[in-house]
């Protein structure tokens, strides 16, 4: 059994605090808040950073509906399907109405996906047991392909930056000869990159300099009573039926590395539109089931994604991707053995995932007029604490300046991907998945013996033929993506 201190519902509580008024912050993202929380965790103990990140992870997911609603602004990538319906309900006097759905509908798709999470995350465990190199090879090559193409609906942009992640992970001390690989002779280059670092930079300092450039305002003057916050009886009955099939596929698609929340978000308004035929009001004029569909599966995802982290090893997203390398810098390893080496932390995981979604709903509604003032705030000013926090954060992971320069170095490349118009997160999807890639197919070759025999296992070995198939079959889910309604439809 667990020992769950008061202490750590306050860790929760400060956790949900913070993700929840970083998610409402357009363009701030909820990986960029886990990267901040995580930089301040490095020394502590492991159960109260879990409970201090958990907390963050639950409030960041469920505050991009807020500007989303608000400012026709999603202040989270997830909230991007929000927008399509929860601002015209705004428009039309109705914004109670929509950001009451919002989280109503996040608190059943999350406490859904902590169910999930809880049945189904020691099964995967137990199948991932017999797992060989070529499954293990697959699944990662198979997180890469999702990932590039579903990024930002350009193929070849995806697949340019996961290049580029996998050749920083590619540098330093080859893992299975031992020789050195892109050092140029430089000693500080043989131990590799620290991905931790790099993920700093690319998601923390890149945002201070992307907010120093684009510093904005906004003029919110709503506000709304806490009794008006809550659907009624009417609304929930009409918007079930969303929740009901969002909650499944948003699950699912967290399953899928290198999917996450706003894919699940993008596929479940599509296909929720597709399946209404009688909407509270058309499809990108304010429908109810159109706020549904995103912010349901949105939250469902985050059980798929730890489920896929904690039992494999493999981050679902670029959020996970944060939250796998805090665990290894506190000595945690999720993958296969997790379940049996380190299952109490599993059930700290799924405790504090509990109470965070709750907190995040409880505190959503109480704290809403207060987020909205929030927002009147210029962003700027967040950029000296984010700029600060990212050099503790990069220092505190060795104790040297060298990881500063990395982080930094990140920055520069995240924001010019960002002016570029290219994804960040397969960069850093990439730097973890690449070199599992390689040492898995190097083991699988070597095991084999010869290339043939290693592609004759992929159709021969029942769980490596699953997987062939389910890497095809990736290229698909782009068009939901690539067909997903914009605001003017």
């Amino acid at each position: 059994m667990i020992d769950f201190q008061l202490i750590y519902i306050a860790y929760i509580f400060i956790g949900c605090v913070i993700g929840l008024v970083m998610g409402a912050l357009p363009g701030l993202t909820v990986t960029m808040t886990i990267v901040l929380v995580v930089s301040l965790t490095f020394g502590w103990e492991m159960i109260p950073a879990l409970a201090f990140i958990m907390g963050a992870y639950a409030g960041g997911v469920m505050g991009g509906s807020i500007s989303a609603i608000a400012l026709n602004i999603p202040g989270t990538a997830a909230a991007v399907s929000t927008v399509f319906d929860g601002y015209p309900l705004k428009l039309k006097g109705e914004a109670n109405n929509a950001l009451g759905i919002a989280m109503f509908v996040s608190l059943v798709g999350g406490m859904f996906g902590f169910v999930m999470l809880a049945l189904v995350g020691p099964l995967v465990g137990m199948i991932a047991l017999k797992f060989g190199s070529q499954e293990y090879f697959l699944i990662t090559l198979w997180g890469i392909t999702l990932v590039a193409v579903l990024s930002q609906g350009n193929i070849l942009k995806g697949l340019l930056t996961a290049f580029i992640g996998i050749f920083i992970g590619m540098i330093g001390m080859d893992p299975i000869t031992g020789l050195m690989r892109f050092t140029f002779g430089s000693k500080i280059l043989s131990g590799g990159v620290n991905y931790i670092a790099a993920m700093i930079g690319l998601f923390g300092m890149k945002e201070a300099f992307v907010q120093l450039e684009k510093s904005k305002t906004f003029n919110v003057d709503e506000n709304y009573s806490i009794k008006d916050l809550f659907p009624s009886r009417e609304i929930i009955k009409r918007v079930l039926p969303t929740v009901t099939w969002s909650s499944v596929i948003g699950y699912i698609i967290g399953l899928l590395p290198g999917a996450g929340g706003d894919i699940g978000a993008l596929v479940c308004y599509g296909v929720t539109k597709s399946i209404v035929k009688s909407p509270s009001s058309p499809f990108g004029e304010g429908a109810y089931e159109g706020i549904a569909a995103p912010e349901t599966a949105n939250d469902a995802s985050i059980g798929g994604d730890l489920t896929t982290m904690l039992t494999l090893g493999i981050p679902g997203d670029s959020i996970t991707a944060v939250i796998l390398g805090s665990f290894y810098m506190h000595g945690l390893l999720p993958g296969p053995t997790f379940m049996l080496t380190d299952k109490i932390y599993f059930y700290y995981i799924l405790a504090f995932l509990f109470v965070g979604t709750i907190f995040a709903y409880i505190f959503g509604i109480l704290g809403s007029n207060i987020m909205l003032k929030v927002l009147k705030f210029p962003k700027w000013s967040l950029v000296p604490l984010i700029t600060l926090l990212c050099v503790i954060g990069s220092f505190a992971l060795q104790n040297s300046m060298y990881d500063v320069y990395f982080m930094l170095f990140f920055g520069v490349l995240g924001y010019l991907c960002e002016i570029r118009d290219y994804p960040v997160s397969p960069i850093v999807l990439a730097i973890i998945l690449g070199p599992m890639i390689e040492v898995n197919f190097r083991q699988a070759l070597i095991s084999t013996g010869s290339p043939l025999a290693l592609t004759t296992s992929f159709f021969t070995r029942p769980l490596a033929l699953i997987l062939l198939i389910l890497i095809i079959g990736s290229f698909m889910l782009q068009k939901f993506t690539m067909d997903s309604p914009d605001k003017s439809e």
